[in-house]
């Protein structure tokens, strides 16, 4: 597959600055994708002028076409795109919104999401391609994900993406603290993958159109894993391109309370642990529902674990049993 197959899905929700610097990084590709298209999540006005104002200049020092600013679900055949949504949707709401776009121009054979905070590398997109073929794995490879470095250091975010506990509903990020020139064997690492994060990954349109798109009952945590077990369900193989190298700007979820691993941080996001938590019962729901009798009685034990913030457990015993029975709103 070549790059003039391939549309380019960028995330953002009022970020004019990052997502201006992935354009550029986009645009600085060994090879200009076909189409590119910014999915705006109901950002104010005033941030999606200032992103559609700086592209429009991005695009003219390189004499190419300025972007359009499409609404909603219409159409449009121009190749540098501003898809912008009334209201916040999901985050999976929000790349599915790129990939139907996308999905009617027949000539796009691939999809490449990326967040905002993303900086791809000049040589990223053309890895990626390079290793929608692989003859060490079985079956018809659909996603491939990138090498994510922690913001301008050597030290991996996650190899591609990484493995889930079918038992806990833990996501376990592949090489994750890693040097650089240190990574696992890229055969290895394929081989493990359960899922391929959604910061930087290609999908074929062969996959999108078989499996579908991403599940958006998930609030922005875990939709990456319930794709890749659905993809690697339908017989596809997931695959890492240790050449795609991509800087998270903004990649740590430190400040989440992940189950039974508690933080020291009084000051956490209340919403974004209700989210998490939920997403992460809902998807043992789903995907391995025998877990969830032991998850749910091993709760109450985390109680001493948060001393004088006895309303957080509160808090998250409410969000698991939502997962649990599959209220995701």
């Amino acid at each position: 597959m070549e790059h003039t197959e391939v549309g380019v899905i960028i995330l953002t929700y009022n970020d004019w600055k990052n997502t201006l610097a992935c354009l550029a990084c986009v645009h600085a590709q060994s090879g200009l994708p076909r189409r590119i298209v910014v999915c705006d999540n109901g950002s104010e006005n005033e941030v999606a002028d200032r992103i559609l104002e700086g592209w429009s200049e991005l695009a003219e020092k390189a004499g190419l076409p300025a972007p359009v600013e499409v609404y909603g679900s219409d159409s449009s055949p121009a190749p540098f795109v501003l898809l912008r949504s009334e209201e916040p949707e999901s985050i999976g709401g929000a790349m599915n919104a790129g990939m139907r776009f996308l999905l009617y121009d027949r000539e796009c054979h691939a999809f490449w999401l990326l967040r905002n905070d993303s900086r791809p590398e000049s040589f990223a997109l053309a890895a990626l391609l390079h290793h929608l073929e692989d003859d060490d794995l079985k079956g018809t490879i659909g996603m491939v994900g990138s090498t994510q470095l922690v913001k301008d250091s050597d030290v991996l975010e996650c190899a591609a993406g990484g493995r889930w506990s079918r038992w806990t509903g833990d996501q376990i990020p592949l090489d994750k603290g890693l040097e650089r020139h240190g990574l696992s064997d890229r055969k290895e690492i394929a081989a493990r993958l359960d899922y391929v994060s959604d910061a930087s990954c290609l999908i074929t349109r062969v996959m999108a159109e078989d499996i579908g798109l991403f599940d958006e009952r998930f609030r922005g945590f875990y939709e990456d894993v319930e794709y890749g077990l659905r993809a690697r369900k339908a017989g596809y193989a997931l695959n890492w391109a240790p050449g795609a190298i991509v800087r998270r700007m903004d990649c740590s979820t430190a400040g989440l309370t992940p189950f039974l691993r508690i933080t020291d941080d009084p000051e956490l996001a209340p919403k974004d642990d209700m989210d998490f938590i939920r997403a992460r019962f809902y998807l043992l729901r789903l995907a391995h529902p025998f877990a969830l009798p032991f998850m749910l009685m091993a709760l109450p034990f985390s109680w001493r674990t948060f001393r004088s913030r006895r309303g957080r457990f509160f808090m998250v015993m409410r969000a698991a049993l939502d997962g649990a029975a599959g209220r995701m709103k």
